[in-house]
Formats: C-alpha cells, sequence, structure tokens
C-alpha cells in the first residue's frame, strides 16, 4: 500500500492559528534545539510531514464518531509497539509488527479530531481532522536516539512564570505559565543555589562577618570564589570544614582558600563529592562529576529547571544518582533537515504519549509519573567520601545509606496500592485545561495541546513539608495523648504515628528530625520529669558535659569552662542519668532488622536528674538557681527553657534532656562526632524515623507538687530543618515548626 504526503489545508494546523497564539516562531527553551524551521514551517511539520496519505475532504461536518486507519512508521519501516490513540482521549491500541492501526475518533472529545501515535525512545506525531479521510494515513515516528548531546546542547531557561515578562517561545514559562511559576517557588529552581549547600560545599559561614570575628571563632578569613560567578572572589569565613577541603586536603590552615581561583593548577580539587550530580543537574556539557562551582547563569539561578528534567529520557537505578548515571540525559543531536549546520530537532520527555507538537518534540517516557523517576536523585548509598576511611562492608555492603526515600517509599503500603511521590509532592492543577495557559476546549489540538482532566496537570511546585494548606506535614503526622493523675504521679503516654506519607517522617536530608517535648505545668511551676525517656543530643545543646569529666559540681556552683563560655542567664542546665537499657524502635532500614537488640539500635534511655536555671557564667563557672544533686558520670546539656506555647516557625531552641524523644537518621564520622554533614560520614548511629502507619509511643511520668490539686501537660511534635548548633557555626536560619500539639489539664484523684 502506498501512502501519499497530505497537501490538504483540512488537515494542517493553520500557520496563522500558530502565530496569533504566540506560542511558536521562536526557538523553544534549550538554544540548541529548533521544533522545527521557524515559525511557519515548524507548525506545518508537526502536522503534515509526520502524517501522509490520501484524503479528500468529505464534506460538511464531521460525524460524531468516524474511523481513521493507516500505519505508524520510523520514516523508512513500520513501526511496532507504537501507542495510538485520540489526542485528548486514552490509549486505544498498540501497534504490531505490521505498525497498522484502524482507530475510531470521537466529537465527544473537546478540540479537533486528532489521530497520535507515541513511543518510548521517538517523539510522538499526530494529524488533525476537519474532514474524514478517505484512505489510510502514515505517522512517522522520529526517534530521539542516544547518545546525549553533552557537547552540541545549551539547557534553555524556565522563564519567570509571568505572561508579560516570558514573551517569547525560548522560555518554557511562554506558554506553561503557571507551572513555572510553580516552579520557581520550589526547592527545585533554589538547588544549586541554596546557601546551606553552597557553605557545606566550600566550607564557609555566614555567621561572621569580618576577620576580627572569624579568626575569634577559630575560622579562617580568606578569598574565596562567589557561587554563581565565573571568577568573582570575595572575602568570606571558613570554618566547620566543607567537600572541597575535607576530599581534597586543601585550604589548611594559612593557606589558600579551596575555592579561590589563585590556586595552582596543581593544588585544585578534583574530588566533589557528587553535590553537583543532583543540585546542578542543568549544567551545560558533560554530565556528572563536575565541580559545583561550575554552574553560574541558568545553572545557578534556576537549578534543576524544566528543560534539564525533559531531557532524562530514562531512570536507571543501577547507576549511581544524578547525572553521574542515574539520570539518563539525552541532549538532541537530530537535525531538522539534512543541512551540517541546521538546527537541532528538539525533544522533550514527559508523562503523556499524546504530545505530538513538533515545536515541543513531545516523547513519552511513563517513568515520569512513577516513583522511580524521583529516585533518580532522592535515593543515595556512598563509599567513605574522605580519603582513607571507609564504610563497613558487612553492615552496608551496598554503601552507606544517608539518602532513602525512594527505599522507604518502596517498602511501604503506599508503594502497594500504586501512590508514588507525584501523588502527594505533584497534587492536581485546578482551573487549567492543560499544562498550557493557553488551551482551552475549542482550540485544543496539536499547537495548544489537549484539554486535560487535573490530575493529567500536576503542580510543578515539588510540594514540600512545609508547603500548602493543609502542609503536608500537617496531613502526615498523627499524635494522640492521655494523661491520668494517681496520687502525686502524673502519667503520660503520647503517640505519634506517621499516617499520611509514604516515606519515613522525617525523610530526605539527614540534618532533618522530629522533636518530640512534654512540658508540664501544676501550681505556677514547671516540672521536671520524674520518669521517661529524654530528648538526645539531636534536639540540640549549646554545650555538652560529663560530670566528673570535665564538669565538677558543688551545690549551684558548676565548674564548666566549656560550658559557662557559652551560658546566659535564663538557660537551663538539664541533667540526665544513663540507665543502662535501650530504646527499642520499629526503625527505618537495617534498623528495621527485627533481630536486632535495643542496643544494636543505638539510643540509650536516659531519665531526668533535674534542670536548673543559669543566674550567672563567667570565668568557667556557672551559678544556677537552687543547688544541684548529681552523680558521676551524669550526663550536663546546656539548653534553653520550655515555654508554654510554642510559635509556628519560631527560632530553634536547644531541647536536649527534656522529657521526651527525637526522630532522626544520625550518621557518625570517623572520629563518632554524631550528626554530621553526609559527606564526613562512615556510619549511622540509629535510625529511628516514623515508618508508615507503625505508632511509637513515648511515656513520662510527672510527680505533682504537695498539695497541687492538677497539673496541665503540653505535648509538642517539632519539624526542625537543620540542626541548631550547625545552623549556629554556619549562619543559617534555624525555625522549629509546629506539626503537632496536645494539651491535657489533670486532676488530682
Amino acid at each position: 500500500m502506498k501512502y501519499a504526503r497530505l497537501a490538504s489545508a483540512s488537515i494542517v494546523v493553520m500557520i496563522a492559528t500558530r502565530m496569533l497564539s504566540g506560542c511558536g516562531g521562536d526557538e523553544p527553551a534549550g538554544a540548541g534545539g529548533a521544533g522545527g524551521q521557524g515559525a511557519a514551517a515548524s507548525v506545518s511539520s508537526s502536522s503534515s510531514s509526520s502524517a501522509v496519505g490520501p484524503t479528500t475532504g468529505a464534506g460538511g461536518a464531521l460525524p460524531e464518531v468516524f474511523t481513521v486507519t493507516g500505519v505508524v512508521t520510523d520514516g523508512a519501516l513500520p513501526l511496532a509497539g507504537a501507542i495510538v490513540m485520540q489526542g485528548g482521549g486514552a490509549p486505544a491500541l498498540v501497534t504490531g509488527d505490521d505498525g497498522t492501526f484502524s482507530i475510531e475518533l470521537s466529537a465527544s472529545i473537546p478540540g479537533a479530531p486528532t489521530v497520535v501515535a507515541a513511543k518510548v525512545g521517538y517523539r510522538s506525531a499526530g494529524i488533525e481532522f476537519d474532514a474524514v479521510p478517505e484512505g489510510p494515513i502514515e505517522l512517522v515516528l522520529r526517534e530521539a536516539a542516544p547518545p546525549d548531546n553533552a557537547d552540541g546542547y545549551k539547557f534553555g531557561p524556565p522563564g519567570v512564570g509571568d505572561e508579560q515578562l516570558d514573551a517569547t517561545t525560548a522560555v518554557c514559562g511562554h506558554c506553561h505559565t503557571t507551572l513555572v511559576a510553580q516552579f520557581q517557588r520550589s526547592a527545585h529552581a533554589k538547588a544549586t543555589r541554596d546557601p546551606l549547600v553552597q557553605d557545606l560545599y566550600a566550607g564557609t559561614t555566614r555567621a561572621h562577618a569580618d576577620a576580627a570575628s572569624c579568626t575569634a571563632a577559630g575560622g579562617e578569613w580568606r578569598t574565596g570564589r562567589v557561587p554563581g560567578t565565573m571568577m568573582e572572589t570575595a572575602p568570606r569565613c571558613y570554618l566547620g570544614g566543607g567537600v572541597l577541603p575535607d576530599l581534597n586536603g586543601c585550604g589548611a590552615k594559612g593557606a589558600l582558600a579551596c575555592d579561590d581561583p589563585a590556586v595552582p593548577a596543581a593544588e585544585k580539587p578534583t574530588s566533589f563529592g557528587a553535590c553537583a550530580d543532583c543540585h546542578a543537574a542543568g549544567l551545560d556539557g558533560k554530565a556528572g562529576g563536575r565541580d559545583l562551582l561550575e554552574a553560574t547563569g541558568i545553572a545557578f539561578e534556576n537549578g534543576n529547571h524544566c528543560d534539564t528534567c525533559h531531557k532524562v529520557r530514562d531512570i536507571d537505578l543501577s547507576k549511581p544518582p544524578g547525572t553521574a548515571g542515574r539520570l539518563l540525559l539525552q541532549r538532541p543531536s537530530e537535525k531538522v533537515s539534512d543541512d551540517p549546520l541546521g538546527k537541532l530537532r528538539q525533544v522533550m520527555f514527559g508523562p503523556l504519549p499524546d504530545v505530538p507538537n513538533e515545536f515541543m518534540g513531545g516523547s513519552y517516557q511513563p517513568k515520569f509519573s512513577e516513583a522511580t523517576f524521583c529516585a533518580g536523585c532522592h535515593e543515595m548509598t556512598q563509599p567513605a567520601l574522605l580519603p582513607g576511611q571507609t564504610v563497613d562492608p558487612a553492615r552496608f555492603p551496598g554503601g552507606l545509606p544517608v539518602h532513602s526515600t525512594f527505599a522507604e517509599w518502596s517498602a511501604s503500603p503506599w508503594a502497594e496500592v500504586s501512590a508514588p511521590c507525584q501523588h502527594c509532592h505533584m497534587p492536581p492543577n485546578e482551573g487549567l485545561w492543560n499544562t498550557l495557559d493557553k488551551t482551552t476546549p475549542k482550540n485544543g489540538g496539536i499547537t495548544f495541546g489537549f484539554v486535560r482532566p487535573p490530575e493529567q496537570i500536576r503542580s510543578h511546585a515539588f510540594r514540600g513539608p512545609l508547603a500548602g494548606s493543609p502542609r503536608l506535614l500537617d496531613l502526615a503526622l498523627g499524635m494522640w495523648m492521655t494523661a491520668k493523675a494517681t496520687g502525686s504521679v502524673v502519667d503520660v503516654a503520647v503517640t505519634l504515628s506517621n499516617q499520611g506519607c509514604g516515606h519515613a517522617l522525617p525523610t530526605g536530608e539527614p540534618m532533618r528530625s522530629l522533636v518530640l517535648v512534654l512540658r508540664a505545668e501544676a501550681c505556677g511551676e514547671v516540672l521536671v520529669a520524674s520518669a521517661g525517656p529524654t530528648v538526645p543530643d539531636v534536639g540540640g545543646a549549646w554545650a555538652e558535659g560529663v560530670v566528673g569529666q570535665g564538669v565538677a559540681v558543688a551545690e549551684a556552683q558548676w565548674s564548666w569552662p566549656e560550658g559557662a563560655a557559652r551560658a546566659k542567664p535564663g538557660q537551663v542546665l538539664r541533667v540526665v542519668r544513663e540507665t543502662g537499657n535501650w530504646l527499642d524502635y520499629p526503625g527505618i532500614g537495617v534498623f528495621s532488622d527485627p533481630a536486632l537488640s535495643p542496643a544494636e539500635k543505638g539510643i540509650p534511655i536516659r531519665v531526668p536528674v533535674g534542670e536548673w536555671k543559669v543566674v550567672s557564667a563567667a570565668n568557667g563557672q556557672i551559678v544556677t538557681e537552687g543547688a544541684a544533686d548529681v552523680l558521676s558520670g551524669d550526663r550536663v546539656f546546656l539548653g534553653d527553657a520550655l515555654t508554654a506555647e510554642v510559635m509556628d516557625g519560631s527560632g530553634a531552641t536547644a531541647l536536649a534532656g527534656a522529657a521526651g524523644q527525637a526522630f532522626a537518621r544520625v550518621l557518625v564520622d570517623a572520629q563518632g562526632k554524631r550528626f554530621i554533614p553526609h559527606y564526613r560520614a562512615v556510619d549511622m548511629a540509629s535510625d529511628n524515623r516514623l515508618p508508615p502507619f507503625t505508632p511509637v509511643t513515648s511515656q513520662h511520668s510527672f510527680v505533682l507538687p504537695a498539695g497541687c490539686p492538677g497539673a496541665t501537660v503540653t505535648a509538642t511534635a517539632l519539624y526542625r530543618p537543620v540542626p541548631v548548633r550547625m545552623a549556629e557555626e554556619r549562619g543559617w536560619e534555624a525555625l522549629d515548626w509546629v506539626a503537632a500539639v496536645r494539651k491535657e489539664v489533670v486532676s488530682a484523684n
């Protein structure tokens, strides 16, 4: 059977439509990718060169239902395994070896009746009809062929998400205005320029703005490269270590900073910790193994932007995360013509098969709708990154799991019911007809896209735990409390359950934690718990010591140089005592093994001894309000007094030693230092983050003062994105977010 190339205007998206819409004519996002040969040619080719066959208009209006037959080819041979469907509808069939199809089109689907063919690895193609074709048609799918065109393609800008400012199709926001506006508010947009990432990378702090302050804190005031610039430098404080100095051995005391452009070539860093592989996926050029400081312009300002993600042709979970391998980038190398200097034929991989606009080069990749896509970066095991260090291969044969969100989801009931990450983090966009803001039921078709249900128009805000109303955090955590007085003792039980997310709570960056703290007040006095676990060091302390090992106590006089150097009046000293027992908990990853003993799960149970308010501190001595009764070996935390109510988003406070618990993945370095950045980690002390649908109960007791008729008990669960001490050292904002609060008034019997 022969198929003649179509010439009838009845099946061509009219050039005037494209020009009037403002959705064509310029280069599409990605300076190397042209979706055609200028405005007119790109429109014509998106419908006519991909669909050929004899047709003459049948005259009059189209029937409600009519049949189209034809064949899908790669331009030369029939193409098996291609999806054929009506644009805006559901997949109707998959072609066999002969590539042929027969499909009914229905006027009940809004927009121009359009046959679309799609196959993974190929650009989709389609043809609109305003008359019934008299013979079969041909749909030509153009392959998007590996390898990745790393050196011949430059990523295009997303725009800002404002129709007036995004006035060219060279930016995604011109047509996808709402989605780009959402993206620009997301963590993905800030992935490269995030100050936490840049400080941990270079080993800098924002806490000291001058040389004197920096030197007094033990840092080095040096010149370094300003992130996001080509070679601009500025003086900064280097303190606390970082990826570049720790992995490369550069930046020693008195030497140039690792990121100083003046460092001799032979001494420049060569190990980059794979940071840029996920935090700067939009770097032009070679994929993987790049220096984060290479990110400038679009790559720095827009992070992991539209043109980056939509150049991912597949995910390979057997490879390292990010652009080092797991994100299989496919920047196009095909040309729109045989001219060696011709423009590249654009390709945009995405979750829908019926995107046949050749200007965009839509290519179907169903993994965009699967949790597997998110695993491209949100799952990471690593060897020891610092030179000369190792991770225990018997305990962690695949490497230390520093980021396991995908594995957590895979083991959860959410995976069983096929509710992937996108279900919560990319909710449906209500109020749009398509991912293009310009689409309507009347103009639906190849140019403007097809009318879609909201679940196919996913938000690109990539909601985090603090986003939305209600926030995802509010929907995730369930909390219940019971309090009962028996004589003078008030017994309290608090149960927390991860009810609303398909991964551990919290998840992601291991610096995050959830802190449960209890406060009991009776007759105007804040009570110290008499039994029950206490918040460990994860909850934060401005200083930590051990009685008899650097801390000496005589009545209200505390000899403690480290604590005295940091203590302020109004703060408190909390003292806890080892019990020799260990906390049992459900656990995540290796800590979920039922064969592990509580001791192997790594969280000692320490009971409260007392709490004393700081009156003064000087010359290595602290004076407290009231005499202390402590024993050698007791652990002392310098912290902040509990407030009656924690305001959501208030500054994080030091809570270690208070009645409660903390839920976190605790990484340790080779020296045993706890709760450290993951690039330094060689082991994991514990991981008691909350698994989905597994309640955890914490029990505590308080003794009422003599004659007191009752108490008010408040339990507060706080989400803490960064540790207080690390935030203080680096000059970061540290905030506590209230995940749940329960309060009960208890009357004595």
